[in-house]
């Protein structure tokens, strides 16, 4: 059968690419087209559109980007209508997805949405979107499974496919920065959250010479690298797992920091027009996935004005004391594990959009 996937950033390439994995598995004749990047197109997808295209953030990015945004929904169309899938699988990044979707089903293609939308955060209109436009929904959060059912969706959880990664990941040996003592810095995936968050870091490394610092960077976009910290391109995990702490730009890289049991400090800074939006429309207490899943503030937050060197540096300095707020993450990451579950969930998704594809 023919798969149409569209992952709009890094951590949906990464999602993306175990899925194909697991589809290959139970579809040997699979063919697959795909919106991702490197990590998909290594697992046989032919990539059409690498997510570096996609990326906008915040509101003045979707505002500044609206006619390429109409053109890249006219490319979507065209390219289904040429390759003719048995399923189209969105996963995440709702807000494009959703409107990629709504081009989709109205042409009558299979629609699959894989890790929701977090509606439960803000945006509940949402969920009326995926009602009409999605035909099968599969959810990362035990709770999300109640809330779109009782909204009328077709919904199954499958599990985190973090736990696949994180559980696959082999550290590697020969690692260079192995026996160390450093402090990882994470810088997000986007463009516009490295370019905010390296100068940052800069002045980081620079009040504090007595520290190590190293950054995990992003190869494909490698040019934005240019700072006097140490970079290591496509080691994160590594890098995580062997640090005394990580600082982590808010995302998915904080739940693997956390499945790592790396301790850690969340920072994040965008542009005001969507803060300040964002303040008066969200309806959780947290930013970061860790705190977002215990629903306890288990990692410190530091967003806008105190994504500070200032800020930085006083966290720093209380965790590596490893005294009560260290140990108390620890403690926290393990109820964290127990509520992420086990490892799976690329596996259970495929074998549900292979059996409704097959049923066609």
């Amino acid at each position: 059968m023919k798969y149409f996937i569209l992952a709009g950033e890094k951590s949906g390439d990464l999602h993306g690419s175990n899925l194909i994995s697991e589809i290959k598995e139970l579809d040997k004749e699979a063919v697959i087209q795909a919106w991702g990047g490197d990590s998909m197109k290594a697992q046989g997808a032919d990539v059409l559109i690498h997510h570096n295209q996609l990326a906008m953030m915040g509101i003045l990015g979707v505002i500044q980007n609206l006619q390429r945004l109409k053109g890249l929904f006219k490319t979507f169309a065209q390219q289904i209508d040429s390759f003719q899938p048995d399923a189209i699988i969105f996963i995440d990044y709702g807000g494009f997805n959703l409107k990629a979707a709504k081009i989709a089903k109205k042409k009558g293609f299979q629609t699959h949405f894989y890790i929701a939308p977090k509606v439960w955060a803000w945006n509940k209109g949402r969920v009326s979107g995926l009602k009409k436009w999605i035909d099968h929904l599969y959810v990362i959060f035990p709770f999300e499974l109640k809330l779109f059912r009782e909204a009328g969706i077709p919904t199954e959880y499958v599990g985190n496919p973090l736990q696949d990664s994180i559980q696959a990941f082999k550290p590697n040996a020969t690692f260079s920065l192995k026996g160390k003592k450093y402090i990882a810095l994470l810088a997000g995936s986007r463009k516009q959250e490295i370019k905010t968050a390296l100068p940052l870091f800069e002045s980081l490394a620079e009040a504090n010479p007595d520290l190590s610092f190293v950054i995990a960077g992003v190869s494909e976009m490698k040019e934005l690298y240019q700072t006097s910290i140490p970079v290591l391109f496509e080691q994160t995990y590594d890098i995580v797992q062997q640090a005394e702490l990580a600082i982590v730009t808010s995302g998915t890289a904080t739940l693997e920091t956390a499945l790592l049991n790396t301790p850690q400090i969340v920072v994040y800074k965008t542009d005001w027009v969507f803060y300040s939006l964002a303040k008066i429309v969200i309806q959780i207490k947290y930013i970061s996935l860790v705190n977002i899943i215990l629903d306890k503030l288990a990692v410190p937050e530091l967003i806008q004005a105190k994504f500070s060197v200032d800020h930085m540096t006083a966290w720093i300095k209380e965790l590596l004391t490893k005294g009560k707020k260290y140990q108390q993450q620890k403690e926290d990451y393990k109820d964290l594990q127990i509520l992420v579950g086990n490892a799976g969930a690329s596996k259970k998704t495929a074998q549900l959009i292979y059996s409704a594809a097959s049923a066609k």
